[in-house]
């Protein structure tokens, strides 16, 4: 197998990054949310991922025949954790990837940081925008973290665990300890 590429946002492991997303838009329905991307392969568009947001699966409607093998190859050859990932949990996760760097983009713009909170069996539950530059998180001595602890205890009591953005990677924020 070849080397693969580790996503920066969610970890997924995969063979290029030739595929990227354009036009995504989402909306909430009564079931969920639906979303809509393009995939393009370089300049060519390649296809669409699409969910309708009514509880069923995330789909790959591709542009062709040959799109269409590319894609199953490239989920095929995609691995989290190790452990390879059905075609659907692959476009799951690109859609995440996508707009994680939506989430990080904006937040640089504005000078503030993206959190991901994570729970004791280290799932992903919470995402969070905090109105300082992340280079103040990474200061252990900081003024705010006292305040960001109790903040965060008390509307994410799930999370056992944070990190933040800090430009090219997820970095463990280090939190004093909030009495209950």
């Amino acid at each position: 197998m070849t080397d693969l590429i580790q996503l920066p946002h969610t970890g997924l492991h995969v063979p290029h990054t030739r595929y990227t997303l354009a036009g995504f838009q989402q909306m909430t329905t009564r079931c969920g949310i639906a979303y809509h991307a393009t995939v393009n392969e370089g300049e060519r568009r390649a296809g669409v991922i699409e969910n309708q947001g009514d509880g069923g699966g995330t789909w790959f409607l591709p542009a062709s025949g040959a799109d269409r093998r590319a894609v199953h190859e490239y989920a095929a050859a995609c691995r989290m954790d190790g452990e390879p990932l059905d075609q659907e949990e692959v476009l799951n996760r690109l859609i995440d990837e996508h707009e994680t760097a939506l989430d990080v983009a904006k937040c640089a713009r504005r000078r503030a940081s993206l959190l991901h909170g994570f729970d004791a069996d280290h799932e992903f539950v919470a995402s969070i925008v905090i109105q300082l530059p992340p280079v103040w998180l990474d200061r252990c001595d900081s003024p705010f973290l006292p305040h960001i602890a109790r903040d965060l205890k008390a509307g994410e009591p799930e999370v056992t665990a944070w990190k933040f953005w800090i430009g090219g990677q997820w970095k463990p924020l280090t939190l004093p300890v909030v009495p209950d």
